[in-house]
């Protein structure tokens, strides 16, 4: 479809205006030069060119084939410094796109699982966000990755780290991983002591699983923020329940293609979340992985027919969330 003219106009002054994004995880953020370089130190390099990450990226269609990308990406990274070339990378994209306020998700847990140390990394990475800041390129803050598949007592164990030495960078707690894996309940817990901690709650729902994981997540774990949550378009009462409490919905419209939550040819939801009046932010998620930036996120959207004021919507609500965040983080 062809853009609105007044999606065009909002276009226009939103490429060069400073940006928010909420949704975005480090891992996923490598570029192909970058994980082509990182590749090549094996042997038998799983990306031997960027011929072999481009074809990776066109392969995806699934769940399954998303994850396989994204183990392979995290097997790359041996060493803090090699989480330093995804920073130095990622907020190099940042500063291109003029993000001024930027959430990335980090995951302890799959940092322990590589064989390195979480306070060796997070030394690394700081030195990065520090110097992007200190440019006054903009703010990065941290969320900190629960993988839902590896269950709560490694949710747990990550807030154990973040309590014997806090990163002062750390704003909140995502729960992401493979969202069928394991119900919301089972990580409440994780969440109440989260929240003591006064770490922002945000869980990733209603991707893959229906709007039942969507209104789960919002019983048991209570999230400020549902990232993505497009599957509760399903149910218009659970709509309407988003909209009334003010919970925001950080949508990924590139992500949610090439990994099938949503299947080609069908109607995303993006604008009927819009329509029932749930505040919904676009992200690219893993930009890295599917090959897109922010402003793509938002020319997509305004391809499949978004109004200028939808799409202004979307960046305010972006703003207020990052507004939200920082006051959560006061408390």
């Amino acid at each position: 479809m062809v853009p609105r003219r007044d999606a065009l106009a909002f276009l226009r002054r939103f490429v060069p205006a400073p940006k928010v994004e909420l949704h975005l995880h480090l891992e996923g953020s490598v570029g192909a030069a970058a994980l082509v370089r990182l590749s090549a130190r094996s042997p038998d390099p799983i990306f031997p060119d960027l011929a072999a990450v481009r074809a990776r990226r066109r392969a995806l269609s699934s769940k399954e084939a998303f994850f396989g990308f994204y183990r392979d990406v995290c097997r790359q990274l041996r060493s803090p410094a090699d989480y330093a070339l995804l920073a130095r990378g990622l907020v190099s994209r940042l500063t291109r796109e003029r993000v001024r306020w930027a959430e990335i998700t980090v995951s302890p847990a799959v940092v322990e699982k590589l064989g390195l140390n979480w306070f060796d990394v997070v030394d690394s990475l700081e030195r990065v966000f520090a110097a992007h800041e200190r440019k006054g390129r903009g703010r990065v803050r941290i969320l900190l990755d629960l993988v839902r598949h590896w269950g709560p007592a490694s949710a747990a164990r990550v807030l154990d780290l973040h309590a014997e030495r806090p990163w002062r960078r750390v704003v909140g707690l995502s729960l992401g991983g493979d969202e069928t894996a394991l119900a919301a309940r089972d990580f409440a817990a994780v969440y109440r002591r989260g929240r003591k901690a006064g770490l922002l709650p945000v869980v990733h729902a209603g991707e893959w699983a229906g709007p039942e994981s969507v209104a789960d997540a919002l019983r048991f774990l209570q999230p400020v923020r549902i990232a993505h949550g497009i599957r509760a378009a399903e149910d218009p009462l659970l709509l309407k329940l988003l909209a009334k409490k003010g919970i925001v919905c950080d949508v990924c419209p590139t992500s949610n293609l090439r990994t099938g939550a949503v299947s080609a040819g069908e109607e995303h939801p993006l604008r009927r979340m819009l329509a029932a009046g749930v505040a919904v932010t676009l992200s690219t998620d893993d930009p890295g992985l599917f090959g897109t930036t922010l402003a793509g996120e938002y020319r997509r959207a305004a391809s499949w027919g978004a109004t200028g004021a939808e799409l202004e919507r979307c960046a305010a609500f972006a703003r207020h969330a990052a507004a939200r965040t920082r006051s959560y983080r006061a408390r």
